[in-house]
């Protein structure tokens, strides 16, 4: 590993989604290093944005502050009757924009005021949601600028098939892009693919995520007994007795996630396996109608005796016991550039089956990989490790060696730290 010879001072972080408003991988990232960064030695302000009231606005943590942003259509803000809303999508997306422009503005004029400048400190921007502060930044102050990008969902699709703001958001990262000194990404697959966009790929530095969670840590290190004794509390909350084939799925019910394909997949497991039940562990995407978009696909697939979909997000604890007791996991993304949630179950040695959305050297040979976004593919792929017990415990202990060997986020964190500081000299 790279010494850290130089230390910036300070680190100015913009990342909208920050403690407590966790509702994807960007907050749950932000969660991890702002732990892994607090006893380093480098000071890092981090500045996140929050629709409502959280108390205390301002949070130190060793080395790391955390600033909570009050920002229109920022954080877990929801609407009414459980979290739907009622606006239009296209009016919401539009509303966060508008949301996230107030809060790069607000957050580039602390940082200036702050004594941000062309030596020393840096400026680190995550994904689109940063890049109006970090260009501001660079114009204004000629401050260093490291763009992290973690995902473009928004722009995954085909140019001729985005909506004027998916267009106008990869406009922003372009622009961004073609300022930062620096673009870190966590998979040579994304990097792969940003080059073929046109990036500089001079610019472009790989930093793979970790994986570590005091809970996960502490599950992991369960005895025998005590494990069966978790999985089986789990297990008889949805099947019968406890008895049956259980598959879990956590993440965002965005249609990016595969969600849809595994649904559509449930009737040709059960045609194979009628004791099987998939649970669906997660929710809508904030200002999106997401929840009610898949309960009508539960319903039009006939889909609703396998699958229980609870349209809700779990704490990290809830959802580590749930990839312990599934006898496979299923993350069928279309696209990931990293996709921690995998990562987590393989440390975990459960069997995973991931979608054509994951890079081949984040999961290696320790997950079934997809190479279609395919129902009766992925359908085929859980049967063999709910049919084959044995398969599918060499799997899970090739995914666990896997996860073990190249990812922790104390690594992460002093690479992130050790590529700052390279900028700072």
């Amino acid at each position: 590993m790279r010494e850290l010879t130089a230390r910036p001072r300070p680190v100015y972080v913009v990342c909208a989604e920050a403690p407590p408003d966790v509702v994807g991988g960007l907050g749950r990232y932000a969660e991890r290093m702002m732990a892994a960064m607090r006893h380093l030695g480098t000071p890092v302000e981090v500045f996140g944005a929050t629709a409502r009231h959280v108390a205390p606005r301002t949070e130190r943590m060793g080395d790391v502050t955390l600033h909570r942003v009050r920002t229109p259509g920022g954080g877990r803000a929801e609407g009414r009757a459980g979290g739907v809303t009622r606006a239009p999508a296209a009016v919401l997306r539009v509303a966060r924009v508008i949301g996230m422009l107030v809060f790069n503005v607000r957050v580039a004029a602390r940082v200036i005021r702050a004594g941000a400048g062309p030596s020393g400190s840096v400026v680190a921007v995550h994904d689109w949601m940063g890049c109006v502060a970090g260009i501001l930044c660079r114009v204004l102050a000629r401050t260093p600028v490291v763009f992290h990008v973690h995902t473009r969902e928004l722009n995954a699709a085909p140019a001729r098939r985005r909506s004027a703001v998916a267009a106008g958001i990869a406009a922003l990262e372009t622009a961004q892009a073609r300022m930062a000194c620096l673009i870190v990404v966590p998979s040579a697959g994304m990097r792969d693919d940003l080059v073929a966009c046109g990036w500089p790929p001079g610019r472009l530095r790989v930093i793979p995520h970790g994986f570590e969670d005091p809970e996960l840590s502490r599950l992991a290190g369960l005895t025998g007994d005590e494990r069966d004794r978790l999985r089986e509390a789990v297990r008889r909350r949805y099947l019968p007795g406890g008895d049956g084939r259980l598959v879990v799925f956590a993440g965002r019910l965005s249609p990016h996630k595969g969600v849809r394909t595994l649904i559509r997949a449930a009737p040709l497991i059960a045609g194979k396996r009628d004791d099987v039940r998939i649970v669906l562990i997660g929710a809508q995407a904030p200002r999106t109608d997401e929840n009610a978009e898949v309960a009508r696909l539960i319903d039009e697939t006939g889909a609703g005796r396998h699958v229980i979909a609870g349209y809700r997000f779990l704490s990290s604890a809830e959802v580590f016991a749930h990839f312990l007791a599934a006898d496979v996991c299923a993350f069928p993304s279309t696209y990931e550039p990293f996709g921690l949630v995998a990562v987590e179950a393989m440390a975990l040695a459960r069997p995973v089956v991931v979608g054509p959305g994951y890079s081949p050297e984040v999961v290696g040979d320790g997950a079934v990989r997809c190479e279609h976004d395919s129902p009766e593919e992925l359908a085929g792929a859980l049967l063999r490790c709910l049919d084959d017990r044995r398969a599918a415990s060499r799997l899970g202990a090739r995914g666990a060696a896997h996860v073990r060997e190249r990812y922790t986020w104390a690594r992460t964190a002093e690479l992130t730290l050790a590529a700052y500081a390279e900028l700072a000299r």
